[in-house]
């Protein structure tokens, strides 16, 4: 057999079974756009530099791979990805329509979503407050399909631009009256420089599923394998220390004096989690379906739709399955207690099963056969 045949071989081999991934049979492709400090940028020698830079580069050092990095459009990653032009994108915000083509791992770090304008503008991130305004957003960005989805609709013209720099100079000159931006990173380009000094935060942070709460590494479906071992990788840099030293130069510190709230999208009287400093409660998760409806099929198909809702819940809210402390499982018949645990365990690390009550009460909201509420830590 030729020789590259024989190396392409041993690395799928690598990747289908699991085997620990070298430097001699690896590479790691990152697509990347170099254009957004503090996260990935070049510095005047034309060197990669930025939060996302190191991680990476710390993460393939884990994983004894060499990084490659693919500088090119933020707004055609996906494309990019699937066309097998590199391997991972790095980064990107994990969305329900982003998931229907690509696969995500855990978060890297958390984000948030503001809406910038001068100070004194008294506009809030409403469709009712921004009608007849002005919005801009970076193209490509989660921020641009909620704004077009959420607020053009409504009255709200919204226009998007390529780079930061052109947008910050637009809202300098007054041609939009606001924008929509990540908060670290309008911070480190406007909020935190002199030339920014008339601009400040508008309303609160925004929730909502279109906007995530943090950002992740994008993955091909396929490469069920590949993303195993970065979630693994981005672990042991989080139980060894480096991953606190990386990011704790780069990302503000988190206030724990005060609860953050996740409000229910359906208005219901309960927020979906409320986190205080480090830790997330969440409420209890169904196994609903994307109608709404409960999933049919019997105590398994619903288990499993139950701690899919349960993944998405802790995206959402900044954590991960992987940092899952206790978990509260309500039963409508204790019959299905040996297929509810069967499904249940597929889903957490082996050895890092979190603490667990399980109980069978009389019956469930929407006549469900199972209901799961979990405690976590923020994934930082």
């Amino acid at each position: 057999m030729p020789l590259l045949k024989i190396l392409s071989f041993l690395s799928l081999v690598a990747l289908t079974t699991g085997a620990p991934l070298s430097l001699a049979d690896q590479q790691i492709r990152f697509g990347v756009e170099a254009l957004v400090p503090p996260f990935e940028s070049r510095n005047e020698n034309g060197e990669l530099v930025g939060l996302n830079i190191e991680l990476g580069n710390a993460l393939c050092a884990e994983l004894k791979a060499s990084c490659v990095w693919v500088d090119q459009d933020y707004a055609t990653h996906i494309d990019a990805l699937e066309a097998g032009r590199f391997d991972v994108i790095m980064p990107m915000t994990p969305t329900p329509a982003r998931r229907e083509r690509i696969d995500f791992t855990e978060n890297l770090y958390p984000l948030n979503s503001r809406l910038v304008a001068r100070e004194g503008s008294g506009l809030q991130p409403t469709a009712e407050s921004l009608k007849g305004k002005h919005i801009g957003v970076l193209a490509g960005t989660s921020r641009e399909a909620f704004a077009k989805a959420r607020w053009a609709a409504k009255g709200v013209t919204v226009s998007s631009f390529k780079l930061n720099d052109q947008l910050i100079a637009s809202l300098q000159a007054g041609e939009i009256d606001a924008t929509l931006q990540d908060s670290t990173e309008i911070t480190h380009a406007l909020l935190g420089q002199p030339y920014g000094r008339d601009f400040a935060f508008a309303g609160p942070i925004i929730d909502d599923p279109m906007l995530g709460s943090g950002v992740a590494m994008g993955v091909r479906q396929s490469d069920t394998a590949l993303r195993y071992k970065l979630n693994a990788a981005l672990d042991r840099l989080k139980q060894n220390g480096q991953y606190a030293l990386i990011t704790q130069r780069y990302l503000p510190a988190v206030a724990v004096n005060s609860p953050h709230y996740f409000p229910n999208d359906e208005g219901l009287p309960f927020s979906d989690a409320v986190q205080f400093g480090e830790t997330i409660y969440l409420s209890g998760v169904l196994g609903l379906g994307s109608d709404g409806e409960l999933v049919k099929g019997g105590i398994v198909p619903q288990m499993t739709q139950t701690m899919e809702n349960l993944r998405s819940a802790l995206q959402r809210s900044g954590s991960s399955l992987a940092h899952v402390a206790k978990c509260t499982v309500i039963l409508a018949d204790i019959k299905d207690f040996s297929a509810m645990n069967t499904v249940y365990q597929r889903y957490f690390p082996a050895g890092r099963l979190p603490a667990r009550t399980s109980f069978v009460a009389k019956a469930l909201v929407l006549d469900a056969r199972v209901e799961v509420e979990c405690l976590a830590v923020a994934a930082r």
